[in-house]
């Protein structure tokens, strides 16, 4: 019985490993019941990603619900925060054996794709005295020419943007035994939490696992268990015989004393431990403006942006009670503006302006931008003449356009650009050269970021009029396997203005909006001027 769970267990760490689905977050977690029934909880999800509108990998999570729930499983939805949506999943499988239908649950299921035939596992048994070991050898490599993805076969430089794709895939498989179990994920043995493995794994990379499963041997442990009991029973026989020539007055004064010992130990314990449990809170002062004079921000999402886009940096500017949640502007594709507005108690309004169609040209754009201000101007009953604007990607490239303007009735107090492709992107370029291979090349948008297109130039020829006074904060993503926006680009107005500032991170462009040392280079820069004191602790 033990030979055939272990290779069960073997079996479906291997299959559960094996799926992508062009997904970038994938987690299995796997629990497996004393009875030997297993719960196969399983999340796939994807983020609203250029590269994958631009291959045209589209997923269809209603249709995957329906796929899941003809295989027995219970299936949703849902959306995150931070621009992820997907299908959850989850079903219990009666017996072992049962996970072997998961292979052909996946051939037609979520994505199509076929298990790579080339994967290999080797199982090797060590017979113990207290326990048998088991070791599963196996690598993953899910490269897009191992996977079979049902009318999709992209070549040469469409593959390689693919692969490019997939390697942005993070993949977690986490494995839950019996507490007799032990489990160990090749490197070493967690005793506090011996029952649980997790790995953590990458697309289109050779990745080399070792699983180690320590099962009891009932032998082992039934010969240790009666030696034990006979060396228990002669302790007791010895301790009883000597304890007849022990004075009663000399054990009720040992009972004492141990007694006060465990009161005393434990008492301390509990008040140095509930002592340093908390730290005192971070201290500040702040110092706002007087009510009804406000000035707010406004946030542009970049190209394939959604209202979700900043919700991470509000809330991050909200808890440090520099700036509140003003509300949004909603701008439809035919360029109807409807704004939400939010009293400001802060006197830093943070507005989102969201627009339906995030693909829609520049001159729309910031045709729309300017038609979304004015609006939140009418419908705000506090006053305001300077604004901020900040700008991720496609974004920084509007509000740049914006402060250019001559007529705006606002003074542009600060403006942030967020790996914004200022002076184009290679890859909206590249975009267009793959139009042949079947891309998504229909966005006005894309062909508006090209680096040589005529709206590039138009904004290029009108940068040296850019305002003198407008101070600037420049952020360029250079690390992940995505620099899809040049330094240069992102910085492209260093070479117009003194009053600028500029950073690069090792983040990746779909991220470096939403990590902590940016929010808290962001809102020193838009804030800095109204804290007396601000002591708090950054995450190393």
């Amino acid at each position: 019985m033990i030979s055939k769970r272990k290779k069960l267990i073997v079996l479906s760490f291997a299959l559960m490993a094996m799926v992508l689905g062009g997904c970038i977050r994938i987690q299995y977690d796997a629990t497996v019941h004393t009875d030997k029934s297993v719960t196969l909880k399983t999340t796939y999800a994807a983020k609203e990603h250029p590269v994958a509108r631009l291959l045209n990998l589209n997923p269809d999570w209603n249709t995957y619900v329906k796929q899941a729930e003809k295989n027995g499983y219970a299936a949703e939805t849902f959306r995150t925060q931070d621009d992820y949506e997907g299908i959850r999943m989850k079903k219990k499988f009666a017996e072992f054996e049962d996970l072997a239908t998961i292979k052909d649950e996946w051939k037609t299921g979520i994505g199509g794709i076929l298990i790579p035939p080339d994967t290999t596992y080797e199982v090797k048994q060590e017979k113990g005295f207290w326990f048998n070991t088991y070791r599963l050898d196996t690598n993953i490599d899910l490269s897009i020419d191992r996977l079979n993805i049902k009318g999709y076969q992209p070549t040469g430089q469409v593959k390689k943007l693919a692969d490019r794709y997939l390697r942005q895939a993070d993949i977690e498989i986490n494995l839950h035994g019996p507490k007799v179990i032990g489990l160990q994920n090749g490197e070493k043995i967690d005793w506090a939490n011996h029952n649980n493995v997790s790995w953590k794994l990458y697309g289109t990379k050779d990745n080399q696992l070792q699983l180690i499963a320590y099962v009891p041997n009932p032998t082992g442990w039934i010969v240790t268990g009666i030696v034990l009991l006979i060396g228990v029973c002669l302790l007791v026989f010895w301790i009883v015989h000597h304890v007849r020539k022990l004075r009663r007055r000399q054990l009720q004064t040992i009972g004492i004393s141990v007694l006060v010992c465990l009161l005393v130990g434990g008492s301390a314990w509990w008040f140095f431990a509930d002592e340093t449990s908390s730290a005192p809170p971070p201290t500040k002062q702040i110092v706002t403006q007087q009510v009804g004079e406000i000035t707010p921000t406004f946030m542009v999402h970049g190209l394939f942006g959604t209202e979700r886009t900043f919700l991470p940096m509000i809330d991050n500017f909200t808890k440090k009670k520099l700036a509140d949640d003003g509300g949004r502007c909603d701008v439809s594709r035919n360029g109807k503006v409807a704004c939400d507005v939010k009293p400001s108690t802060t006197g830093y309004p943070l507005v989102r302006i969201v627009f339906e169609d995030d693909e829609a040209s520049l001159a729309n754009q910031q045709k729309w931008l300017s038609a979304a201000i004015e609006q939140y101007d009418q419908k705000q009953q506090a006053t305001f003449t300077d604004i901020q604007l900040v700008g991720h990607s496609m974004g920084g490239v509007d509000v740049v356009a914006y402060t250019l303007k001559e007529d705006i009735p606002y003074h542009v107090r600060k403006v942030v650009t967020l790996d914004a492709p200022i002076s184009g992107s290679d890859y909206a370029t590249l975009g267009l050269t793959l139009a042949p291979f079947g891309t998504n090349t229909n966005s006005p948008a894309i062909q508006d970021l090209a680096e040589n297109s005529a709206a590039m130039k138009n904004l290029k020829d009108r940068l040296d009029t850019w305002p003198r006074d407008v101070l600037v904060y420049s952020f360029g993503a250079k690390g992940g396997d995505f620099n899809l926006i040049p330094l240069k680009s992102s910085f492209a107005l260093d070479a117009y203005t003194e009053n600028i500032k500029t950073k690069s991170y090792k983040y990746d462009h779909f991220t470096i909006h939403r990590r902590e040392p940016v929010f808290k280079e962001v809102r020193n820069f838009l804030f800095k001027e109204n804290l007396v004191t601000e002591t708090e602790e950054e995450p190393s």
